[in-house]
């Protein structure tokens, strides 16, 4: 039993140490995966490269290729410009931003009860009711610091006054190749 739990700890902090050192085991333990994940890879490269095999043909090669070959599919990302990480930084993006545009309708229910108003009025400094909303919109994105960044890396200032177009120009941006990429 001993030997069990003491296999098990070191395991356990083998595994953290490769994952948080960025560290790989010796190579010897991964080849039967890498022998495996070639064969498997070579099995779909049929469907991979031919261009006239139907969306999901591709879409079950591509699975199999990122599963078996990460660091290749990594280093073609990063050698074409990092398309498919800007298409998930894309994808995020108007997630946050469909998320954040979702509070506005939600910031009347907060602006018709008197007690939350007056103390919205008093820390925004306004009491005009769309006003109220849009700094309320503000501050609930100054909580995202990922959606920020995007913008700020897409070259956009986004104020109070601006925010509520920019997450509706956002928010429908959904459609792969539409709007700004993320600069490099």
């Amino acid at each position: 039993m001993i030997r069990f739990l003491l296999g098990v700890l070191a395991g356990a902090v083998f595994a953290f140490a490769f994952v948080r050192f960025d560290l790989a085991p010796p190579g010897l333990f991964g080849l039967p995966d890498k022998v495996r994940g070639n064969l498997v890879s070579a099995a779909v490269e049929e469907d991979l490269y031919d261009l006239s095999r139907t969306p999901e043909a591709h879409t079950r090669a591509l699975k199999v290729y990122f599963a078996n070959r990460a660091d290749d599919a990594a280093r073609v990302d990063a050698e074409a410009g990092f398309p498919f990480l800007d298409a998930l930084h894309r994808k995020r993006a108007v997630r946050e931003a469909r998320q954040l545009s979702a509070q506005w309708s939600a910031f009347d229910a907060v602006l018709e009860q008197p007690a939350l108003r007056a103390a919205l009025e008093k820390r925004h400094g306004a009491t005009d009711t769309e006003t109220l909303k849009r700094a309320q919109l503000h501050a609930a994105y100054l909580e995202t610091p990922f959606l920020r960044r995007w913008y700020a890396a897409q070259g956009r200032t986004v104020d109070a006054d601006t925010l509520r177009a920019a997450l509706a120009e956002t928010a429908k941006d959904d459609a792969p190749g539409n709007g700004p990429a993320s600069p490099r």
